[in-house]
């Protein structure tokens, strides 16, 4: 009977390991198929390491979730208005899928996204088709 609970633990622990890896696969699975995402990869400037993720496109915004997360919503958020893709970009030596990273600028926030070209010419038109901003001139 001393044992029984270690036992009844270990089961625990593992039901809970297989919940969390089935949500977490069909998140991305979910995020995979809806309209308007592509895969996205996103990096402070004063790191190395890259945040693999889904990006997907709104009316108004861009939806950043990180690919591994428990969190249902996404990680960042970034205003069609607001986003600037700065000149410039790199191919980034040894990657699978031939990505290029970029620079980009919301307000004085600063940050690099990895993505394939195809995916950056959707990115660039959806921010070039916005609609004309009423700024209040007189």
């Amino acid at each position: 009977m001393g044992w029984t609970w270690l036992l009844w633990l270990l089961v625990l622990l593992a039901v809970l390991a297989l919940l969390v890896g089935l949500w977490m696969l069909v998140r991305l699975r979910a995020l995979g198929r809806v309209v308007g995402s592509f895969s996205c990869a996103w990096r402070a400037p004063e790191s190395q390491d890259w945040s693999s993720g889904v990006a997907v496109y709104g009316v108004e915004r861009i939806d950043w979730f990180r690919m591994l997360s428990l969190r249902p919503g996404p990680a960042a958020r970034w205003r069609r208005s607001e986003l600037v893709i700065e000149p410039g970009r790199r191919v980034l030596p040894g990657s699978a899928w031939g990505a290029v990273e970029v620079e980009c600028r919301v307000g004085r926030d600063c940050f690099y996204l990895a993505l394939e070209g195809d995916a950056l010419a959707g990115l660039t038109s959806w921010l070039e088709s916005s609609p004309p901003v009423d700024r209040g001139a007189a």
